[in-house]
């Protein structure tokens, strides 16, 4: 399984740094240190910014629009001139209307003709998609193969973490596009994919294997994996009622697009991450020890991790969230017991819905230590994680929902309990 680390710990202490060392008195080397602990924060809170590139009708909004589970992205030809889209997390739709040089203004729902009207640099487009809260899509314009608007390209591409080139399998990777893609800094290149688009056409399925050998020998220093992508396909796979055809969905080259993304994406988080912490503890946190002394300890008791078999024994704790916690997961643990035969997307099912309830639960507060503000969070992300398992095949996945839940469930024993005596409810 794919998942992203977290930072809530690492975004903690910077924030801490930044508070700390707020009101001191300036000098060049504390300056140059919030600056950088600044920028850290701030990566670490934002989602990983993949863009979408390609020459024209490469199919790289559709590619877009199939990863973010929404049409929005027009495709195919069309009148309506875009410039960069991003489509972003939002509790509620809205498009925000951008320019380079003054203020933004935003508009309610998907108004992208509108916005268009108004002539921007960019839009960003914002939907209630779960996924979205991790990564951000950026739909580049399409570059021409004889003109200057591959400059545009390469401008736009510095705002992104992660690029998914996007080339028409039926006249697979030009040289125009080699020429462009040569020009991208060496950093991104390593942690892009090359999208071999329309394999689902019958020209190009049939020479498909041939085109990729030859893609493969050339994407050493070029691109971190091929692949290739039959797009509609993939969409009326997943779209498939009364659950998408998951067998589909892989041999369309669906699956593999989606989890290529996902690694590409954590890869670079793990990286913002490691460079975080190099810069914690070599240099932020013992300047913050020399101010005001160590960060102290959270008073809690070390707990147990929670086992798949559910064996092993939490100490007494004045915890009633932990208690319905554990009665849930033992709940399903019972049926998958009883079941020989139950579906994998069945148990990953309920293991998302039981999640989705107890985050619901704990957004409403009340019942962990304050100073556990972040397990929500962890709640939330977990809900995504488990829902993008049941798109996966074999035992993997199952074993690690187990692992999602016990962490979760240690969170809650680390969390304790604010309410010293409260009515139990069952988040179920």
């Amino acid at each position: 399984m794919i998942e992203f680390p977290g930072t809530e710990q690492e975004v903690r202490q910077l924030e801490r740094f930044l508070t700390a060392t707020e009101k001191l008195s300036s000098d060049a080397k504390l300056e140059g240190m919030r600056a950088r602990a600044l920028a850290h924060a701030e990566r670490l809170s934002n989602a990983v910014n993949i863009g979408f590139a390609g020459e024209f009708g490469a199919g790289k909004s559709s590619l877009a629009n199939m990863l973010a589970g929404a049409d929005i992205l027009p495709t195919g030809p069309q009148h309506l001139k875009l410039p960069l889209v991003i489509v972003a997390y939002a509790d509620v739709p809205e498009t925000t209307v951008g320019w380079w040089n003054k203020e933004p203004k935003t508009y309610s729902g998907i108004a992208l003709e509108k916005a268009a009207a108004d002539e921007p640099d960019f839009i960003s487009v914002g939907i209630n998609t779960p996924a979205l809260k991790e990564i951000s899509l950026f739909d580049l314009p399409g570059s021409g193969a004889l003109d200057d608007t591959y400059k545009k390209t390469l401008d736009l591409l510095k705002f992104v973490d992660c690029a998914i080139w996007c080339t028409n399998g039926t006249n697979a990777w030009r040289e125009t596009e080699r020429h462009l893609w040569s020009k991208v800094p060496p950093e991104l290149r390593a942690n892009s994919l090359l999208a071999v688009t329309h394999a689902d056409l019958p020209p190009v399925q049939g020479s498909l294997d041939r085109v990729l050998a030859r893609l493969n020998k050339e994407k050493d220093g070029m691109f971190r994996e091929i692949v290739p992508i039959g797009t509609p396909v993939a969409v009326k796979a997943i779209a498939q009622e009364p659950e998408p055809d998951f067998a589909l969905w892989e041999t369309c080259g669906g699956q593999n697009l989606a989890e290529q993304v996902l690694d590409a994406a954590s890869n670079r988080r793990r990286s913002d991450l490691d460079a975080a912490r190099k810069d914690l503890q070599q240099e932020f946190l013992p300047y913050l020890e020399e101010l005001e002394g160590p960060e102290p300890e959270p008073a809690v008791s070390e707990t147990p991790a929670m086992h798949a078999t559910l064996g092993s024994a939490l100490p007494p704790l004045n915890n009633p969230i932990l208690e319905d916690w554990l009665a849930a997961i033992a709940s399903i643990y019972e049926d998958l017991r009883e079941s020989s035969n139950i579906e994998p997307a069945a148990f990953l099912h309920s293991c998302q819905e039981i999640v989705e309830d107890f985050a619901e639960r704990l957004e409403q507060g009340g019942e962990i230590d304050p100073d556990a503000d972040w397990i929500p969070a962890e709640f939330e992300k977990a809900t995504d994680l488990l829902l993008l398992l049941q798109f996966e095949s074999g035992d993997a996945p199952l074993n690690d929902a187990i692992s999602i839940l016990a962490q979760l469930g240690d969170n809650l024993a680390w969390a304790g309990s604010t309410v010293a005596a409260a009515q139990s409810k069952t988040g179920t």
